[in-house]
């Protein structure tokens, strides 16, 4: 049989999880019991985050709220190519939902111009971000070896840069879509925004990082060695800026 104090623990941790999972607001402000019991206690911590990572899970503290969010790869909670080209509006195929990738990744790497979680920018005109995602892949197609570099990131370049340069440039009186590269931007930002990583202001054309975007991306640069992965090499394709 269980011991009682393990038991309590268990229990604690799994409803701090739960309340995460149900997409409630765990903070000091609200359900503030079970954020102090987080914040207050090593053993639910620790054990928050053992049951967590057993089911590709990472709980992360921030901003004075917690955040939960699948792990990398994850099969139990994270989302399959083809669960995001439903989720995301007018991605039809692999090619322009890995297109979306590069503009999120590009987005992260603005609002971390230095790659390091305490520069962050207060907000990214959407003009800016198209602007820069046109720089960054002509820098990416003019590469020696591209599909080497893509082999080697784990991501199809050639084809990105393709469905890029496909697009027109945005044009008067189009709204919606993916039909051109504003248009392209604008889904994926609104598509983040129902994520609750963005605050996304249609009337300025302004992207604000929201607190759980600013806790991952911390925590992501602290878990791991930011320097030789993809978001790294995104962030090296940066060219006028």
């Amino acid at each position: 049989m269980m011991r009682q104090g393990i038991t309590d623990v268990l229990d604690e941790a799994l409803d701090i999880l739960k309340a995460l999972l149900q997409g409630e607001e765990v903070s000091k402000s609200k359900n503030t019991l079970l954020y102090e019991k987080y914040h207050y206690r090593s053993d639910v911590e620790e054990m928050l985050q053992h049951i967590a990572g057993k089911l590709e899970l990472k709980v992360y503290a921030g901003h004075d709220r917690l955040f939960v969010c699948p792990e990398a790869g994850s099969l139990l909670f994270g989302w399959t190519n083809e669960e995001l080209r439903g989720r995301i509006s007018y991605i039809s195929n692999n090619s322009e939902l890995f297109t979306g990738y590069f503009i999120i990744m590009t987005l992260v790497t603005m609002f971390y111009r230095e790659a390091y979680p305490d520069t962050p920018v207060a907000y990214i005109k959407i003009n800016d971000l198209v602007e820069n995602v046109t720089r960054r892949l002509a820098a990416l197609w003019q590469m020696e070896d591209l599909e080497a570099a893509g082999r080697e990131n784990q991501f199809d370049f050639v084809e990105i840069c393709r469905v890029w340069q496909r697009l027109p440039d945005a044009r008067e009186g189009v709204a919606g879509g993916k039909n051109d590269k504003v248009a392209f931007v604008e889904n994926i930002c609104r598509f983040l925004s129902s994520e609750k990583l963005i605050v996304l202001d249609m009337d300025r054309r302004i992207i604000y990082p929201t607190d759980r975007l600013k806790t991952i991306i911390w925590n992501y640069y602290e878990d791991r060695d930011n320097r030789k992965d993809l978001l790294s090499f995104v962030q090296s394709l940066e060219v006028g800026a």
